[in-house]
């Protein structure tokens, strides 16, 4: 899209021109990385005085904001840079060439769109059918079985085992392992008995799978991502978990077997999740928090293990005065013992003055 005059960038993001100036934008950053080219955005008031003083050549601001500086109002400054910076995206036509690449290995037996696009030494197994507009980056390997939905992209070195499913215009980013045997084992007097895992994964429509996402197949069923969920890098979702639609789980958030998530749900990083739990619709953890039972639907949690966010942060502060605390509780024990000793030797003297 770019380069483009500022008004006509105003007219795609629904924004409206501020002043008479009407530069052309080449590029978009951050206000301390901005060039003179380059669109800027504030979603602060307070960042006014730093957008002003940037060498943006031109910004997005609020509705009721004023700057000495070519700019486009609109209602969400930052959505509307989104918006732009979609234009600067490598094409997909470049980063994933139409046809398929002479060194991928598809076997006969597997359904391929003819608009599909296959990388270097991709592999695609018996029954998959690919739909039309997936693309799969250099050595992706789709097991047998596999299916994939439309408009698909599948990044590189990234592992679809057999049977699993993907839905439509999923993003998979490079290293993601979909269907990894679940964790099941039974102890006995020789040992851990694996625990057969002939479930698969289903990712639905519209989720996103960050590098280094596992997602492991469930013993028996499915395990399930819902539709429009987010997974950020090197999340772990355990066989027979079902994560609801337009979750967001920040990055090595750990989700044991079987449990379940409602819709909406929001993790941090570093989330641990036990085993058969369910967390209801919008709840909120915060980060290297540890739930180890069921939350309701709409909590905001913090802690190990969870507990409301509030009542966590009281907790988080009277911990911090505890050092202070125990020098005050030492001195004051200091003292009682010295008001001890002069109470005990008290009557001594008084007995010693009267025998005089």
């Amino acid at each position: 899209m770019l380069p483009l005059r500022l008004s006509e960038i105003a007219a795609r993001v629904g924004g409206r021109l501020v002043g008479d100036a009407d530069p052309v934008v080449t590029g978009a950053a951050a206000l301390a990385d901005a060039g003179p080219g380059d669109l800027g955005f504030v979603v602060d008031a307070a960042r006014l005085p730093e957008a002003v003083a940037s060498a943006a050549g031109a910004l997005l601001i609020g509705p009721d904001m004023v700057v000495d500086k070519p700019a486009v109002r609109v209602e969400d400054p930052y959505r509307a840079f989104a918006a732009v910076l979609g234009s600067l995206a490598i094409p997909l036509e470049r980063a994933f060439p139409p046809g398929v690449h002479p060194t991928a290995v598809i076997d006969p037996d597997a359904d391929v769109a003819a608009a599909a696009a296959i990388g270097p030494y991709c592999v695609v197994g018996a029954g998959t059918v690919l739909a039309q507009g997936v693309r799969l980056g250099a050595h992706v390997v789709l097991g047998c079985d596999v299916r994939v939905g439309r408009d698909t992209l599948i990044h590189a070195q990234a592992v679809v085992r057999e049977g699993c499913v993907l839905g439509a215009r999923v993003v998979v980013h490079a290293g993601v392992v979909v269907g990894s045997d679940g964790f099941g084992y039974l102890p006995g007097p020789s040992g851990l008995a694996k625990v057969p895992q002939v479930g698969i994964v289903e990712v639905q429509d519209d989720v996103e799978l960050g590098a280094g996402v596992t997602i492991d197949r469930a013993t028996t069923g499915r395990t399930v991502i819902g539709a429009g969920t987010k997974l950020d890098n090197q999340v772990q979702i355990a066989h027979n978990v079902r994560v609801g639609s337009h979750c967001a789980l920040s990055a090595q958030t750990g989700v044991a077997g079987s449990s379940t998530l409602g819709d909406g749900v929001v993790c941090g990083g570093q989330v641990g999740i036990a085993d058969h739990v369910t967390i209801g619709d919008g709840a909120q953890i915060g980060a290297q928090s540890g739930v180890i039972s069921d939350v309701a639907p709409g909590s905001r949690l913090f802690g190990t293990p969870v507990q409301d966010v509030k009542a966590a942060f009281r907790t988080y502060g009277a911990a911090r005065r505890v050092p202070a605390l125990l020098v005050r509780v030492r001195e004051l024990e200091a003292k009682l013992a010295g008001l001890e000793a002069r109470l005990t030797d008290a009557p001594r003297g008084a007995a010693d003055d009267q025998e005089s």
